[in-house]
């Protein structure tokens, strides 16, 4: 185990192995291995507790809590778990989000879809990182960690239009946090190991320069540079890792 957040305190959203790839579990584990205490939330709470039983088991600290990341009151309840499991919050990814299937399209989705997609993928991101302030600012200052996309920069309907918002929040709230010693920047991710269908695999291959789709893996690296002091002098950024899909406009 590595130390390179000892005595810090992370929350993951969408950690209970339901998204895309696994990339919740994948992050809140690449946490606890640097030795931070992890609060593994999602909104199926039985899953997020078998997450955080899994790193339990390998000798780290964690707790699993249920929340709908679009209700305020499981948002406060889920950091005063944090906060009463573990003493304060250091670090929020947050992960959870709407992807694929109807949330690529745009013009077929009702008013009341496209709240649901805003509300889970641009809006509770905020809302976590508001609920999550005042503890920070506590203990002298955090890192958050937005889950975006290089769907941001594509054609991707609603998704499109939630992570190119998320990556203005990621700007706005770096700004607005800026004094209280709290960095906001975001990792895009491109095509992961979620089942596609092969055609669309292939397509999405042929515009990348990396000829394989990525791993969440691919990921880590940047997620605890981004949640250590190495970045401290990173803020309100969205770095995108993609396998070089993103260079250049779509062909």
């Amino acid at each position: 185990m590595g130390k390179k957040l000892e005595g810090k305190v992370a929350i993951v959203t969408g950690a209970g192995g339901a998204g895309v790839g696994g990339l919740g579990v994948v992050y809140a584990q690449a946490l606890a291995a640097e030795s931070a205490a992890v609060v593994v939330s999602d909104i199926d709470g039985e899953a997020a507790v078998r997450t955080a039983e899994c790193i339990v088991s390998t000798g780290a600290r964690a707790i699993g809590v249920r929340c709908d990341v679009t209700s305020v009151e499981d948002i406060d309840a889920m950091v005063h778990a944090a906060v009463d499991a573990f003493g304060g919050v250091d670090i929020l990814v947050n992960n959870a989000g709407l992807a694929r299937g109807k949330w690529s399209e745009a013009l077929i989705l009702s008013s009341e879809e496209w709240m649901e997609i805003l509300a889970v993928n641009t809006v509770a991101p905020i809302i976590c990182a508001k609920a999550c302030a005042e503890s920070m600012r506590a203990r002298g200052g955090g890192v958050i960690v937005n889950q975006s996309s290089n769907g941001a920069l594509m054609d991707a309907g609603a998704y499109t239009v939630s992570k190119l918002a998320l990556n203005g929040v990621t700007r706005v709230l770096a700004d607005e946090f800026a004094s209280d010693n709290i960095r906001v920047n975001g990792i895009a991710p491109g095509m992961m190991t979620a089942k596609l269908p092969e055609e669309q695999v292939r397509t999405l291959l042929a515009r990348q320069t990396v000829q394989r789709q990525g791993q969440p893996e691919d990921l880590v690296g940047l997620l605890l540079y981004l949640c250590s002091d190495e970045s401290s002098f990173m803020n309100g950024q969205t770095v995108v890792i993609d396998g070089g899909m993103a260079r250049s406009p779509k062909q």
